[in-house]
């Protein structure tokens, strides 16, 4: 069964449309590669795959529970945080907890404070709760395979590091279709 599958897809934009009449397919497995002049609506296509944008008319098959990531064009210009905040946000609502213990968990390196090791403990077993120990791990896991500095402000970043954090947020979500 194909992951995803668009039949008869229109998508514009006030103009003529930018897709029309779509019919496509991706398999388990498979790779594609979408290759088009600029304006031709590559973009485009691909948020409608993600569930960014919803066509005008045509329909969209999933897979139950199909996950999907899409890794940014461009660099967001007001992306703030470290790394490790970055990479975490793929995780969705559960990177609250886990960016505010790996936080925590700095400062109380810095200055043993009584009050920190309370709220540490305190988010250590709301993460215990919430599965985030495996989520952590996750995180750790892409932040190693794309040799990324964890601590290291986002927006201090090469162009090349701040594309391969975004790389790294889309990934730790392991989507079954990037």
């Amino acid at each position: 069964m194909a992951l995803l599958q668009l039949q008869s897809v229109r998508l514009g934009f006030g103009g003529p449309p930018v897709l029309e009449e779509i019919n496509f397919q991706i398999e388990p497995g498979e790779r594609v590669c979408l290759v088009g002049r600029n304006g031709e609506g590559k973009s485009s296509l691909m948020q409608v795959l993600s569930g960014e944008l919803s066509p005008d008319g045509g329909t969209i098959n999933r897979q139950q529970g199909l996950r999907t990531a899409l890794l940014p064009q461009g660099v967001p210009a007001a992306a703030t945080g470290t790394v490790f905040e970055n990479v975490a946000a793929g995780l969705g609502e559960t990177v609250t907890l886990l960016a505010e213990y790996h936080q925590v968990g700095l400062q109380l390196s810095r200055r043993p404070e009584p009050a920190l090791l309370d709220r540490l403990a305190t988010l250590q077993h709301e993460l215990e709760t919430a599965g985030g120990w495996h989520l952590q791990q996750q995180v750790e896991t892409v932040l190693s395979r794309l040799e990324l500095p964890a601590d290291a402000a986002f927006s201090e970043l090469s162009g090349g590091f701040k594309r391969r954090v975004l790389l790294g947020r889309a990934l730790v979500a392991e989507p079954d279709l990037l």
